[in-house]
């Protein structure tokens, strides 16, 4: 989610507004009224969105632009002036350069400034779900399924339900009928090593199957970061 604002901009009276405007949804906004204080600013505390002027005294918008990008490429910004024709060329070389930013017209009405904020806070609320995307894909093999073995099946598919979203897992149950052959052909055992990033409670009843002499293969799983990787249980 989106929280701490930085405003770069040399005119109290814009500051006093974007601060009263953003502070009465609920972020946290702090002022700065030159490039070079914006950027200490900005690396004291990493914005989550900036606002910043282009006409400064000092360094003007654009210096201060290529500095933030420098410090941080991902930084999200918006330059606010009256001013972008004048910027123009310059604004045009930052451009060629590979400098991400974004251009608003002064003067900006609050819901306009509210708006912004919304905008690249559903960007960031999306960019942290697909940071946290897990795909699980785990298969357990058994000889056959028998009413304890079910039971723990049962567990661990609840225990998933409660960790991941649906969609973002898959928990099949494979029973191999006493033929062993038929696991060693699919390569159930090529690449026996621990899945640490198993969630604890999965490991807890992963570790209660294995001392069940029906199940006799392996857990196998893939996970977006990883790949493909099996325990041998």
């Amino acid at each position: 989610m989106v929280n701490n604002i930085l405003v770069i901009d040399d005119d109290p009276a814009v500051r006093g507004a974007f601060k009263l405007i953003l502070e009465d949804e609920g972020y946290n906004v702090r002022e700065a009224e030159c490039g070079e204080d914006g950027i200490a600013m900005a690396q004291s505390l990493r914005p989550d969105l900036i606002f910043l002027d282009l006409r400064m005294p000092g360094i003007d918008g654009v210096e201060t632009l290529r500095r933030l990008k420098g410090m941080d490429d991902s930084l999200n910004v918006y330059l606010v002036t009256a001013f972008a024709t004048e910027f123009m060329d310059q604004l045009k070389a930052a451009h060629d350069e590979g400098l991400q930013f974004e251009l608003a017209s002064k003067p900006l009405s609050a819901s306009q400034i509210k708006n912004i904020a919304q905008v690249v806070r559903i960007a960031k609320d999306h960019e942290a779900r697909r940071a946290n995307h897990h795909k699980l894909v785990l298969t357990l093999y058994v000889v056959s399924l028998n009413a304890e073995t079910r039971r723990l099946v049962e567990q661990i598919s609840a225990v998933l339900t409660g960790i991941y979203e649906p969609g973002h897992w898959v928990f099949d149950v494979v029973e191999v009928l006493g033929m062993p052959e038929k696991a060693l052909e699919q390569e159930v055992f090529a690449t026996p090593m621990l899945v640490r990033d198993l969630p604890k409670p999965v490991l807890k009843l992963l570790g209660d199957l294995s001392r069940m002499s029906s199940v006799m293969a392996a857990i196998t799983t893939q996970t977006q970061s990883t790949g493909a990787q099996t325990v041998i249980v």
